[in-house]
């Protein structure tokens, strides 16, 4: 393992979004058959800790006050339902930081812009999590645009095997809104690639 670079120093960053048991394991926007995406995260994850790069972790967390809540249900409320799953929990003390958000767009957690502000080195950014159609697009645009602004010249990659939504029959289509979601995302300038292994290693 290469020795831990610091916030400004990083080049590369994989931001892990939503592999939370409120979305994962129980709840009422939990949907258990996301966790097939696990075995395709661990890799990224160990791929980035073992260059000394970024990882960091992002996670739903909601009150009975949260406004989301007017147009969803209650999901991923107080800290058992905002924990990251036991399959990726195991890495966590490896991440440069945790943040929680309480909106579909992990932009604005606190803290995060200021962070990004200070990683004046980065080239890349790797998003993997769910939802596809939600959380992972509403971030992939916004830092799209949020590096765009502020002149920095950030490649940003979602491998498709390790990003999933949820499927509720008649209601919301799993390979239908995953569709949707690599296309917005691809016309914004966002890479999608099947695997990280299409993408030479930084």
């Amino acid at each position: 393992m290469k020795q831990k670079k610091n916030i400004r120093e990083m080049e590369e960053a994989v931001f892990q979004i939503d592999m939370n048991e409120g979305f994962c394991e129980e709840g009422n926007l939990a949907d258990p058959t996301i966790k097939h995406i696990v075995p395709n995260i661990i890799p990224i994850i160990r791929a980035v800790i073992e260059k000394g790069e970024g990882y960091f972790v992002v996670n739903d967390k909601h009150t009975k006050n949260s406004v989301e809540l007017l147009r969803y249900l209650e999901h991923c409320m107080g800290n058992k339902e905002s924990r990251t799953i036991k399959e990726l929990a195991v890495y966590e003390e490896y991440a440069d930081r945790t943040f929680y958000k309480n909106s579909t767009c992990a932009l604005f957690a606190p803290g995060m812009m200021e962070m990004l502000l200070e990683m004046v080195n980065l080239k890349r950014v790797v998003i993997v999590g769910c939802c596809t159609d939600i959380c992972i697009q509403n971030f992939a645009i916004a830092l799209r645009n949020f590096f765009d602004e502020v002149n920095m010249n950030v490649e940003i990659i979602v491998p498709k095997n390790a990003v999933e939504t949820f499927h509720i029959p008649e209601v919301h289509d799993r390979d239908e809104n995953n569709k949707r979601a690599y296309t917005v995302m691809e016309n914004t300038g966002i890479k999608l690639v099947k695997t990280m292994k299409e993408v030479e290693v930084a």
